[in-house]
């Protein structure tokens, strides 16, 4: 039996107040029962003590001591007295109610009286009734004249027993209080049943029907009655109608998706809900994540397993939302997926985790397009670079070369523009030097992964020419973790990271350095110019970051952009690009 439900609290409650009022009941009734026997007895003993006082000096004077014995007998009949006794102005006891105290002095028998509240009655000539609570007897002390004696001053002594008078109100209250007792437990007994047939058995039904609603099983039909009970029943069955149709349409649109639509719930042991795009990415039945949870990060190609649980345990932490970029394997080879998750809590109890939920995508034809776009502008820029260094720059050295013929033609004639056209053979030269430097900026001949040295010394010395700054480069050798395409890529965000820096941020040094780590490489370009701010540059009209955003999305890299704190200030970019276990073994696409 189950304490704590509503019936059995219901019933205690009465019966634990049923008890309170029978006893509180019996204590005043107990107290009014007491007064009235107190007083009935006090009445008793001046009647008796009055009447037995007149009797003995009427039956003293006539000498009739027979009838002095039965009126006292008569006394005996009283339950409450314990000892009544008649003595003569000599304090003898004459007559008493038992026999055993007659002819024996007053002080002798076992009465509540002292000689002074005797000594005060003859002298008063005026009856007294005595109390002793604490011996619990009450004295009725009447006198009366003893003519035989010589007009001395009898007594008629009366003790009743206090006791007797507080058992018998004790023993009513108490028998009193059982009978009323009884009738509360049958009267609870009653209720028990009654609120098990008419609500515990009913609020069963509506527990039933309420565990039903969303167990894909079908909901019991609401309970008959007009009653309350009945009426939150048909609600909670309309609610489960509502719900119903509300979860049908859901399913419809999450069965409709071609993303995955996720749900983690807050509680460690709960299953992830999941639609079933989830078994066609990801080739893996959905049931199994109802044994295990984490049965999908399997999938999830090791590299990228740390930065998606980071996601995760970031969104468990605080509400908000996170977007992550990572591949899995499947049998085509490598998919890249891009998720959107968001936390929320689940009511209003800030102690509880975070519910996690998103949406995940197969970006796959998305990251192929962007690399075959980052591809087709390397290709272009080839194109311009070589371009200028085929035409223009030769257009510009044969001008340069005329320029000068022009020059020396004009001083053996010694004339006078023969300076003005040095100085155009001079600017020629330097613009062919400077259209050759953008020319290898464009399309760097060596651009293979063991030649990124090379490169990025050719990048070094374009900048310091074309913008007067001190460069330094450190480079260690990346030959067996880049491919071809890779290391075009790593070196154009090198490129428009230190251009940016050369044009934008006033700096009078960049340092450029590209090392590896554990998990990959590590690009950092940093220079003691204005600080970067991420958040202006986000609406510049320019397509250099924007560019380089891609291209590092393309390497499932991060780039983030930090102040130095150096007291010469300025901005360091670092750029986290991630590898594979070899040369060109990285990010290829199914």
């Amino acid at each position: 039996m189950r304490l704590r439900t509503l019936q059995f609290q219901l019933s205690a409650l009465v019966l634990a107040f049923g008890l309170l009022a029978i006893a509180l009941s019996a204590l005043r009734q107990y107290r009014r029962d007491v007064s009235v026997r107190l007083e009935q007895m006090r009445l008793t003993a001046y009647q008796e003590g009055t009447r037995m006082a007149s009797l003995a000096q009427h039956f003293f004077r006539r000498r009739l001591q027979n009838s002095t014995d039965l009126a006292l007998s008569y006394v005996t009949v009283q339950p409450d007295l314990r000892l009544g006794v008649i003595c003569n102005g000599d304090d003898q006891v004459l007559y008493a109610t038992q026999k055993r105290w007659r002819g024996s002095l007053l002080w002798d028998c076992p009465l509540a009286v002292t000689p002074h509240l005797i000594s005060d009655i003859r002298q008063t000539f005026e009856g007294v009734l005595s109390e002793d609570a604490d011996a619990g007897v009450l004295v009725a002390v009447f006198p009366f004249r003893d003519v035989a004696s010589g007009m001395k001053k009898g007594l008629v002594i009366l003790e009743y027993d206090l006791h007797s008078a507080l058992a018998a109100a004790a023993s009513k209250a108490w028998n009193e209080s059982a009978a009323l007792g009884l009738l509360l437990l049958g009267g609870c007994l009653l209720l028990w049943s009654l609120l098990q047939k008419l609500v515990a058995e009913r609020v069963s039904q509506i527990v039933e029907q309420t565990r039903q609603i969303g167990a894909d099983k079908e909901v019991p039909a609401p309970i008959p009655g007009n009653d309350e009970l009945a009426e939150i029943s048909r609600g909670i069955d309309e609610a489960a109608l509502r719900l119903r149709a509300s979860e049908w349409r859901f399913r419809q649109v999450a069965a409709s998706m071609r993303d995955i639509f996720w749900v983690a719930p807050a509680a460690p042991a709960a299953a992830i809900y999941v639609n079933e795009a989830y078994e066609r990415l990801f080739l893996k039945p959905a049931h199994r994540l109802r044994l295990n949870r984490w049965d999908w990060l399997r999938s999830v190609v090791r590299e990228d397993r740390r930065a998606v649980l980071e996601m995760v345990r970031a969104l468990r932490s605080a509400p908000g939302e996170l977007e992550l970029e990572f591949r899995i394997h499947c049998a085509e080879g490598l998919r890249w997926l891009g998720c959107r998750g968001f936390s929320f809590r689940h009511g209003e109890d800030d102690e509880r985790r975070l519910q996690v939920a998103g949406v995940t995508a197969d970006i796959t034809n998305r990251k192929e397009m962007q690399k075959r776009l980052l591809q087709a502008a390397e290709n272009e820029r080839r194109r311009i670079g070589q371009d200028l260094h085929d035409d223009v720059c030769q257009r510009l050295a044969a001008a340069q070369l005329k320029s000068g013929v022009l020059q020396s033609a004009l001083r053996r004639e010694q004339h006078a523009r023969a300076e003005l056209a040095g100085e155009v053979a001079r600017e020629l030269s330097e613009a062919t030097e400077l259209a050759r430097a953008y020319a290898r900026g464009m399309a760097p001949v060596a651009m293979r992964a063991e030649e990124m040295a090379e490169a990025l010394d050719d990048l070094k010395k374009f900048i310091e020419r074309a913008f007067s700054i001190s460069c330094r480069v450190n480079c260690e050798d990346t030959s067996d973790t880049l491919n071809t395409e890779d290391a075009a890529q790593v070196f154009r965000i090198a490129q428009e990271l230190t251009a940016n820096a050369a044009k934008h941020a006033g700096a009078s040094w960049i340092s450029v350095s590209l090392t590896k780590g554990d998990d990959g490489l590590r690009l950092e370009v940093a220079h003691d110019g204005a600080c970067f701010d991420p958040n202006l540059r986000a609406h510049a009209k320019g397509m250099g970051l924007h560019m380089v955003r891609q291209r590092v999305d393309a390497l499932g890299g991060s780039l983030a952009f930090h102040a130095r704190h150096a007291a010469d200030g300025g901005t360091i970019a670092v750029c986290e690009l991630p590898f594979a276990h070899g040369k060109d073994t990285r990010h290829h696409i199914a």
